[in-house]
């Protein structure tokens, strides 16, 4: 197994935790459309959105054009 796809197995073996911590989350406290859309400081779903994009980024990097 190459590094590359070490890693890739890294990354998502944590999106699928950070997924279940999503879905744990909102089967306890409900699901706020509101908190979605424009997440307070340092709330649940702020947290959640930079963590799944970081790991995302790293997955699935943007497209550079030339």
């Amino acid at each position: 197994m190459n590094g590359t796809t070490a890693e890739n197995n890294k990354l998502s073996s944590q999106r699928i935790e950070l997924q279940n911590s999503f879905k744990d989350y909102t089967a306890k406290n409900g699901f706020s459309y509101e908190e979605w859309i424009n997440p307070p400081a340092g709330s649940f779903y702020e947290s959640y959105k930079k963590d799944l994009d970081a790991i995302n980024e790293q997955i699935a990097p943007e497209l550079q054009y030339q």
